[in-house]
């Protein structure tokens, strides 16, 4: 079930009700005074009432859902600056002056909302000092252009004197810088396209490039392109405006898409802590509300930091690009959020997301810490089989290479003995009882090597070493392996392989020695993760584990099993014969 959004406060729901319809009573009177007077043709007027209209709308609504997030004021700041320069079409004096000072003010909005996105904050040193320059531009280098031209406001009331030149150069001067900064934040959204992630790319990639091809634009057309193509300063002002009034739809574009920073909405937290079913994973209700689907949870416990799964891992390095908040509880440290700091440009936004859910972060650390220390004891456990193992086959080794070897030469010793042509008849005899004693005892020896570790599972794997188990089988005996591909189960655990084939070899010893069986089978498959051993046999039944008739190595061979997380399970009605299932986890 998907969360569902929680409600925009009442105060910020009612500003921005009442700041829309100032906006939209100012685009009424934009529009409807031009077209009474019939001052400016009728395909004019509407060009920068609509464009605000697009930036306002897509201003409230980024505003309605993220209350801290800068962009939707950005926007809405936008919509506003739209409007104040169209304000010379309403033919009031001061009204046309103030346009006229303003008049070049959206270019700066419009760099700033680019740098800005998508977390409505300026994050580099580098573009701050661009917006602060592109401001510069459109206040500071904008006063020559009115203050030595007359004609440039209505009956020159913000002239102090007629200078050319100095309005000339101050135009230029203009032109030159503002081409400059533009120039810059081009190359300053290019760098950051560059240093995105794949995943970031396609998000804000087309966004991105538009706004480097409309803070290019923008200046261009009226210093540049309206003057080499010859077309009227209505058409530049409309071209403006149009590509203008695309920058919010591409922000629009990149919102839907997930790119847009959802930083500071603490009532989704809170929506998600009150609710009683339904709701999503902590990781996944911070990563929603925060905008990075990329979060992470990192849960302290004793000198290191593990996931939800009690598995350890690694907090990220400072200059990797990645955040790190850490969440404390009564001073006490429980969690870590480590997040996109190319996102969300705040830490503080996070921090007060991880105060909202510390009492639900230190009840997951909790579990997590419990299931660090399954994780740490099921390792221990498989540490231990694995010793035992190599155990195994050291004595095994021992005892081939050594103390039957040494049989072996006496074998051949007292064979040799035994040939003697000049020992008597009763020495000749004695050797050769010592010759066939030695030989038994020999190949008692052998078959003790081959039960604590067999050469075949050494050697060839777990397939081949089923395979020789069934094949000396005085019973019939079936064996299927299916699923544990071409090398014969290689590719298994060495502990998972030893442990699988005790289990097949007390499978068959218990059918043998105790189940009157005629028949058993065996077989061997993988089933997802796991492997999966059975022996089934159509003996007498009634056996279970740690029963006498079970055989003796039941309960140790299910210690065995459990060690590695796995299970062993007897089903043996009387009567009904016998089957012998276990269950081991494996890596592939």
């Amino acid at each position: 079930m998907q969360q569902s959004r929680p409600r925009t406060p009442r105060a910020l729901g009612a500003s921005l009700a009442l700041l829309a319809a100032t906006v939209c009573v100012l685009v009424v009177v934009e529009l409807a005074v031009p077209v009474v007077h019939g001052s400016t043709p009728l395909w004019v007027v509407p060009q920068l009432p609509l464009a605000a209209l697009i930036f306002l709308a897509t201003g409230l609504i980024a505003w309605s859902r993220r209350p801290s997030n800068h962009t939707g004021a950005l926007m809405v700041c936008g919509a506003l600056v739209l409007l104040v320069t169209d304000l010379g079409t309403l033919e009031v004096p001061w009204l046309t002056s103030v346009s006229v000072v303003l008049g070049t003010l959206m270019l700066a909005v419009l760099v700033h909302l680019l740098l800005a996105f998508p977390s409505g904050r300026l994050r580099t040193t580098a573009a701050r000092s661009t917006v602060l320059a592109v401001y510069a531009v459109s206040l500071v280098l904008q006063v020559p252009l009115y203050l030595f031209d007359p004609d440039a406001s209505p009956g020159g009331m913000l002239a102090v004197a007629q200078v050319p030149a100095a309005r000339t150069a101050g135009l230029w001067t203009q032109r030159s810088c503002g081409i400059a900064v533009m120039l810059v934040a081009a190359a300053i959204l290019l760098d950051r396209f560059r240093r995105a992630h794949r995943r970031e790319r396609r998000v804000i990639g087309p966004l991105y490039v538009y706004g480097i091809a409309a803070v290019l634009a923008v200046p261009l057309i009226p210093a540049v392109i309206r003057p080499v193509t010859g077309m009227s300063n209505e058409l530049a002002t409309m071209l403006q405006a149009a590509v203008i009034s695309l920058v919010p739809i591409a922000i629009g574009c990149a919102m839907l898409l997930g790119g847009f920073a959802r930083t500071g909405e603490v009532q989704e937290l809170g929506a998600w802590l009150g609710a009683d079913a339904g709701r999503p994973t902590l990781r996944d209700a911070l990563a929603g509300t925060l905008g990075d689907p990329s979060l992470r949870l990192a849960f302290k416990t004793g000198d290191r930091y593990v996931d939800g799964f009690g598995r350890t891992v690694r907090v990220p390095d400072p200059g990797s690009g990645r955040g790190v908040v850490e969440v404390t509880l009564a001073q006490r440290p429980v969690a870590v959020i480590d997040y996109d700091a190319g996102l969300i440009g705040s830490p503080e936004l996070v921090a007060d997301a991880g105060r909202v859910v510390a009492l639900a972060l230190d009840r997951e650390r909790l579990t997590a810490e419990l299931r660090a220390s399954q994780h740490d004891l099921r390792e221990s456990r498989v540490r231990i089989v694995q010793a035992g193992d190599r155990e195994r086959r050291r004595i095994a080794q021992d005892l081939h290479d050594g103390l039957q070897a040494e049989l072996v030469l006496l074998g051949v010793q007292a064979q040799s003995v035994a040939d003697i042509q000049d020992a008597t008849a009763e020495v000749g005899c004695a050797a050769t009882q010592l010759r066939r004693r030695i030989d038994q005892v020999a190949d008692e020896l052998r078959q003790l090597v081959h039960t604590v570790m067999p050469p075949p599972l050494t050697q060839g794997g777990l397939v081949p070493a089923v395979e020789d188990l069934v094949d000396r089988m005085p019973l019939p005996t079936g064996l299927r392996a299916t699923d544990l591909g071409a090398d014969g189960g290689r590719g298994l655990p060495t502990e998972v392989q030893s442990t699988a084939y005790f289990v097949v070899a007390e499978g068959l010893t218990n059918a043998v020695k105790h189940a009157s069986a005629s028949r058993i089978d065996v077989s061997m498959t993988r089933s997802g993760q796991r492997l999966v051993v059975r022996v089934a046999d159509d003996g007498v039944g009634g056996a279970h584990l740690g029963c006498a008739s079970g055989g003796a190595g039941l309960s140790g061979l299910s210690d065995r099993v459990q060690a590695l997380d796995g299970r062993l399970t007897v089903d043996s009605l009387a009567g009904g014969g016998t089957r012998l299932v276990a269950e081991l986890p494996c890596e592939w």
